[in-house]
């Protein structure tokens, strides 16, 4: 059976998992996402069931945050879903918690992973156990309004273009356009683009033992050059950043420009009205500081009757040529290429695979999962760059604050 479609709410009465005396399976599936993400795991639910008649999936779903919230409550009292959706900030957490199955005797029979694509092989590993199965990806990438861009004369962005080069076409943006549209963005806030900035130096934000994996010198360095922008006033201020829009800069047109996961193209262009263009990030190295990053995954929790039922599910969502067809892009690029070439992708996503095609020989591994508490990291960056952008704290105080307080928060959380 499929359980009606929540927008909201996980729940709905007669969704739990089980076995019929008929001996049907009956397996729960929960994911976040909207309304269009809902309709098409329908149809796709539809198809798997046709395949595999003694089984039949009841699935839920709710925005990314109420999401995260029930699946917590639902995890610590012991009744998670036969199958979850699973996000790459959260994987070590529930896996270290023992919430999810590790999936390694369950590849080959149940579940082929021959097909994902190179790089994400490791993905989904944490400790030696394999908990989850990258089901789309995405890359960082530099998203842009090629339009504005040329008629203010900034050169093209490319792959090899420097930082320097970067602060020169953003200034070169906010010029000719008198501040409408600013250049580019404020980018430190956002630790995983100054992760991106650490890769290209042959560092990364966390270390194998999950602590942090740079100096307090390495972020006193990303905030000034993040300073540096904001005095040349070449990047939005925060003060013109309307907290209560929950669309980007790029996507509402205040920005000509921003960092952001390529998967996201699509929604920013179609909210901003342009065709906006990919572009690798700056870089003062070879390195461009980027990998394929499991945009989700998927696992099998620890408490379920019918784990090779359930793995059954997951080999379906990543490696059916029919369910690729039937999400497209919707949740990323699909991570196998079986699904990738059976996908009927739009335009938009067409540029986002030849985005990420050009430069798949220049993409690192993918790294592991964030530590526990990384979550609560991401949020501190956020807060204390804040303070440096409004002039609150010097950006040496601001680095001092965040490694203690990010130190504590990882020690807590481990």
């Amino acid at each position: 059976m499929t359980c009606g479609l929540l927008s909201i709410a996980l729940v709905a009465a007669g969704c739990g998992g089980g076995a019929g005396d008929d001996g049907r399976v009956e397996l729960t599936y929960t994911f976040w996402g909207n309304t269009d993400r809902g309709e098409l795991t329908t149809e796709a639910i539809e198809l798997f069931e046709e395949q595999h008649p003694n089984i039949s999936v009841a699935i839920t779903f709710a925005d990314f945050e109420s999401y995260w919230q029930k699946l917590a409550t639902e995890s610590a009292g012991g009744n998670p879903p036969d199958v979850v959706q699973m996000d790459y900030t959260y994987l070590r957490e529930y896996a270290d918690r023992g919430v999810l199955l590790d999936l390694d005797p369950l590849v080959g029979e149940q579940i082929n992973t021959d097909d994902l694509i190179s790089g994400l092989d490791q993905a989904g590993r944490v400790d030696g156990g394999y908990y989850a199965i990258p089901i789309g990806t995405n890359v960082m990438s530099f998203q842009y309004d090629a339009a504005i861009w040329a008629e203010a004369g900034a050169a093209t962005p490319e792959a090899g273009w420097t930082w320097d080069d970067y602060a020169e076409a953003i200034g070169t943006v906010t010029e000719a356009n008198d501040q409408e549209p600013w250049g580019g963005i404020d980018m430190g806030e956002h630790l995983h683009l100054f992760d991106a900035w650490l890769r290209q130096q042959g560092k990364q934000a966390y270390a194998e033992d999950g602590r942090l994996g740079f100096t307090e010198e390495d972020l006193v360095a990303f905030w000034d050059l993040n300073e540096q922008w904001r005095d040349a006033e070449i990047v939005i201020p925060f003060s013109q950043i309307d907290q209560a829009v929950t669309a980007t800069s790029l996507a509402v047109g205040d920005t000509a420009s921003e960092f952001a996961w390529d998967n996201y193209l699509p929604s920013t262009e179609n909210t901003n009205g342009n065709e906006l263009s990919l572009a690798p990030m700056p870089t003062d190295t070879d390195e461009l500081g980027l990998y394929a990053k499991p945009s989700m995954l998927m696992s099998v929790t620890a408490r379920s009757d019918h784990p090779e039922e359930a793995a059954q599910l997951v080999d379906f969502m990543i490696n059916d040529p029919g369910a690729g067809r039937i999400f497209g892009a919707n949740r990323g690029l699909p991570a196998t290429t079986g699904q990738r070439e059976a996908a009927e992708l739009d335009d938009v996503n067409a540029r986002i695979e030849e985005f990420e095609t050009g430069i798949e020989d220049r993409l690192g591994d993918t790294p592991a999962p964030p530590p526990p508490g990384g979550a609560s990291v991401e949020r501190l960056m956020q807060r204390i760059n804040e303070e440096v952008a409004y002039d609150r704290t010097s950006v040496e105080e601001a680095a001092a604050r965040f490694m203690a307080e990010s130190e504590q928060i990882l020690a807590e959380a481990a």
